[in-house]
Parts: C-alpha cells; sequence; structure tokens
C-alpha cells in the first residue's frame, strides 16, 4: 500500500522538484557569485555588501512594503465590506459582483494602460474631474510626490478577488445563527460587525496572503506605468532585480531575488500568526 502511494506521488515530487527546489537551489548559490550566464565566479557576500550599500535598494525595498501596506489598506477592507454587502443579495447584486471582477480578470499590462491613460497629463480623466484644483496638467505618475500614491491607488479597482472570496464564506455561515441573533434583537449592522465579521477571520487572512505574494514580486504594473521613476519613487524589489539581470548581473540579481523570498516568507509568517489562519473562528 506504501509502495503505490509513493509511486502515485512520483510525478508531483519530480515536478516539485523540477519547477521549485532546483530553481531554488540555483537561486540561492549564485546569489554569491558574479555570473552573466556564461563566467562564473564565487565571490561569497560581495552581492549583498553591494546590495545593502545601494541606497536605490532601499528605495525599491521601502517601495515594495508601502504597496504591500497600501494593499491591506485599501483592497482588504473595501473588498470585505464590498463582499459583505453584495452577500446580502441588495438589488443588482449579480451585476455589481460581475463589474468588480472584470478588473481583476484582465491583464495588468491591459490594465496598466488604461490607467496611464486615465492619470495622463493632457488629456486624463483625472485632471479633467480635478482641473478646478489642479489646473488640469498635473503629471501624477511623473512628478515624485504622486507617482508612489498613484500607482497604489490603481489598487482600489483590483478587488474583485476579495469580493468573491468574502461572498462565498459568508454564504456558508449558518442562517440559524443569523435568525438567532435577530430574535435576540440584534440590528442588521449589529449582526455583520459581530458575528459575520469575526467568522471570516480565516478567510481575511487568506487573501491577505495572496495579495502580499502578488504585491511582493509586483512588476508588471509599475513597469508600463512608471518604469519605476521618477527617480526610482516608484521601483520596486522585482524591478531592481529585472534591471540587474538585463546589465547581464544574473548573480546580483539573484541576491535580490533571495531578500524578496526572505521578506516575503517573513511577511507571510506573521500574517499566518496574527490571524490564526487554520483554526475555528468559533
Amino acid at each position: 500500500m506504501r509502495g503505490h502511494v509513493a509511486v502515485s506521488m512520483l510525478p508531483a515530487l519530480v515536478l516539485f522538484a523540477l519547477f521549485f527546489l532546483v530553481p531554488l537551489v540555483v537561486l540561492a548559490v549564485t546569489a554569491f557569485s558574479r555570473w552573466g550566464g556564461v563566467d562564473f565566479a564565487f565571490t561569497g557576500l560581495d552581492n549583498y555588501r553591494q546590495l545593502f550599500s545601494d541606497p536605490v535598494f532601499w528605495k525599491a525595498a521601502g517601495n515594495t512594503l508601502f504597496y504591500c501596506g497600501a494593499s491591506m489598506v485599501i483592497q482588504v477592507p473595501l473588498g470585505v465590506a464590498v463582499g459583505m454587502t453584495l452577500a446580502m443579495k441588495v438589488p443588482g447584486w449579480k451585476l455589481f459582483r460581475t463589474i468588480i471582477f472584470i478588473p481583476f480578470v484582465i491583464s495588468g499590462a491591459a490594465y496598466a494602460l488604461v490607467f496611464s491613460m486615465f492619470y495622463n497629463p493632457s488629456y486624463g480623466l483625472l485632471n479633467n474631474l480635478l482641473a478646478p484644483v489642479t489646473g488640469g496638467q498635473h503629471d501624477w505618475l511623473f512628478n515624485s510626490g504622486t507617482a508612489r500614491w498613484a500607482v497604489a491607488g490603481t489598487f482600489v479597482f483590483i478587488i474583485g478577488f476579495v469580493v468573491v472570496v468574502v461572498m462565498a464564506e459568508v454564504a456558508s455561515i449558518p442562517t440559524e445563527l443569523l435568525e438567532a441573533a435577530e430574535a435576540d434583537g440584534a440590528s442588521l449592522i449589529q449582526r455583520q460587525l459581530f458575528i459575520v465579521l469575526p467568522l471570516l477571520r480565516n478567510i481575511i487572512g487568506t487573501v491577505i496572503l495572496v495579495r502580499l505574494l502578488v504585491d511582493i514580486g509586483m512588476f508588471d504594473l509599475v513597469y508600463i506605468l512608471t518604469s519605476g521613476g521618477p527617480n526610482d519613487a516608484t521601483t520596486t524589489l522585482a524591478l531592481y532585480a529585472y534591471r540587474a539581470y538585463v546589465h547581464g548581473q544574473w548573480g546580483y540579481a539573484n541576491a535580490v531575488g533571495s531578500v524578496i523570498l526572505i521578506l516575503g516568507a517573513t511577511l507571510i509568517v506573521t500574517v499566518r500568526r496574527v490571524f490564526r489562519i487554520g483554526e475555528r473562528a468559533l
């Protein structure tokens, strides 16, 4: 029996080793080398010394954490609130659910192109709306004071995943629980805040983990909107590693990649402990 189980797991183990363990080992080893694809030489901690002494790296790390925080502040609370509202089957909830989910399924490149037009200083919709305040010519994406906030502002429209997951979780809550609370005199808002929301703890923690995994490696949205400018005001760690890679500094790029992995693992472990993911909510 054990032999059959081992044989059935073999394809999965081979794929896991091929697409996860081998790249992970290559990343960890080459991060201590000078490697450009052909030449290879171990250089010890030189890549990390260069990394931690580069102010652009610290700026990229700060931006990455800023986008992770923006997701937690913008996408998760907004997605949970909209999901809980639509789960109450308000009029038009199916149409709203579809409209909200559309930005999540289109490619990041198409999404970025739409927002590059939205923020355009000459004909963008935002400047037209704020013309009495900005004079209609503010360059949101290439002004160092607003670029990072403009990129984070696009997160408002990518809440479809959070909304759908929250709606599914709310649907699994026993109706008897809510009916009993209503019979005891609890108002609609009290039932949502003190019964439904606590029961969503696990799923909120899960969507935070998913968003962190996306935001730590955020690349395409920033690359198309600003290419990391102006003056690296929007550069992320993934974009910083990409620049090293295209300049033939593969070992240095992998050192940045190892930092991304460690940062991601740290944030994920922290979120799992804070939200006690896997434990029963009640």
